[in-house]
């Protein structure tokens, strides 16, 4: 399959064939990402400007309170709160000119400060591009056909996302065919994961003392969380 720097991500995380490689993607674009934040971009203004903006959501900044970059984080935050003081001072100063009623614009402000994430939305951002690509290369690399089919699982989060946005990317003639594999990835996983959970729950039944379960039903409850909510996984930040 012929490689371009757009498709070589994708081939990797799909080449891995193990959970589901739009996760993977997300998980690596994350780690990027922080590593990105508390690294080299505390040098680049452009991108300290958008984190003064944006911030962080509760999630990303207890990911990086454990990257052991205690100072890299604490210069990110102290732009960021200097940022925050300003613009409520400037919402505070109209709020008082214009009346009581002009206090949401405060309450709007504080409430858009406190839902924003650089982090969040530089994923957002770059998945936007994968989804177009795999699409892309669904319909024009033939070989690509086999690999996504030997996904072990796509969560549902990004099978129902492939199956949203299919009939836009391939059109009535392509994407029925392309809906009908993802949705049979996600079928036969889910039939499997069910007998996992089950074998697992009866394993606590004095009935099944002496049951050795598998390692796939050991792990069935992380598993399920990990298909039915998108798996992040915080351990592949870079603690260095």
């Amino acid at each position: 399959m012929k490689e371009t720097i757009y498709t070589i991500p994708i081939n990797e995380a799909f080449e891995q064939r193990d959970g589901c490689p739009l996760c993977r993607l997300r998980r690596k674009l994350e780690h990027d990402s922080l590593d990105y934040i508390l690294g080299a971009a505390m040098m680049e203004p452009d991108i300290r400007m958008e984190t003064n903006q944006q911030g962080f959501c509760a999630s990303h900044y207890q990911v990086m309170l454990g990257m052991n970059r205690k100072l890299s984080l604490a210069l990110t935050l102290e732009s960021r709160l200097a940022q925050l003081t300003e613009y409520l001072d400037a919402d505070v100063r109209k709020a008082s000119a214009r009346g009581f009623g002009s206090a949401k614009a405060v309450r709007g402000a504080l409430h858009e400060s406190a839902e924003s994430c650089y982090v969040c939305n530089r994923i957002a951002f770059f998945e936007d591009h994968y989804y177009r690509n795999i699409f892309h290369m669904w319909k024009t690399m033939p070989q690509f056909h086999l690999l996504f089919m030997q996904q072990p699982y796509f969560c549902l989060l990004h099978a129902a996302k492939l199956i949203d946005l299919a009939p836009g990317a391939l059109g009535k003639k392509e994407s029925p065919e392309f809906v009908r594999i993802v949705a049979e990835i996600t079928k036969n996983y889910l039939s499997e994961l069910g007998r996992d959970v089950s074998a697992f729950c009866k394993s606590f039944d004095y009935r099944s003392s002496g049951t050795v379960l598998r390692s796939a039903q050991k792990n069935a409850p992380e598993r399920a969380v990990e298909f039915l909510s998108g798996y992040q996984d915080a351990s592949l930040i870079d603690e260095s």
